[in-house]
């Protein structure tokens, strides 16, 4: 199961109001956790957060374990399910694009992603709760994409939201309890190759001195 943490801007943006009465998929957190290191035991937790750009409703998605980070662009309001699929279209493309290009795939025997990736994704779960040291690095990129899309009309312009997330993934941040900065294209893709894929410790560090190959590259 996907689940995604929901910012107050976040719920809005998936809520409605019909005749008065407020209609949310969101859930409510329980008091005691709406803030906690739980969020990070499940490796499949994502914090999602809403904004305006440009007049159209922006999405950014970013994954808590990893910081990569996924952005939308002029979405449809309270339609979950579109998100959701949007969502999962995206990161399968970023995914596979990344590990292509990383010569990767060969590591990994195909009948096992797609079992676990359709187990994975079958279901998902939207809850309001926040976390901070995301929202910081959201906020971040957020500002970013507002400065890029400074004087150029986006709802008109051809351009790749792929793209754009590649770059932003391939900007080094701080994850959560580890020292340094790390690359979140790099850490997507290991958690992707473990979780979905199955490879053992390994397969897991062969796979990092690929990626550390084409990042050289590149």
């Amino acid at each position: 199961m996907l689940s995604f943490n929901c910012t107050q801007a976040a719920s809005d943006f998936f809520s409605r109001v019909h005749k008065g009465k407020k209609i949310t998929p969101v859930q409510k957190a329980l008091p005691q956790e709406s803030q906690g290191d739980d969020q990070y035991a499940d490796p499949h937790q994502w914090l999602v957060h809403a904004a305006t750009v440009q007049r159209k409703h922006v999405l950014l998605a970013i994954h808590l374990k990893t910081r990569y980070c996924m952005l939308f662009f002029d979405m449809k309001k309270a339609d979950a399910d579109s998100f959701v699929h949007t969502f999962i279209n995206r990161w399968i493309s970023g995914v596979l694009d990344l590990a292509l290009k990383s010569d990767v795939l060969d590591l990994v025997d195909p009948s096992v992603p797609e079992q676990q990736f359709v187990s994975l994704v079958e279901s998902y779960y939207l809850q309001q709760r926040g976390d901070r040291s995301a929202q910081t690095q959201i906020n971040e990129i957020l500002r970013n994409f507002e400065v890029d899309a400074e004087g150029v009309d986006l709802a008109a312009t051809s351009w790749s939201a792929l793209h754009y997330d590649a770059q932003i993934n391939h900007t080094p941040r701080s994850l959560k309890d580890v020292k340094g900065l790390h690359w979140p294209d790099e850490e997507m893709l290991i958690h992707w190759l473990v979780t979905v894929g199955g490879l053992d410790p390994a397969g897991a560090a062969l796979a990092r001195e690929k990626y550390g190959l084409f990042r050289r590259r590149a």
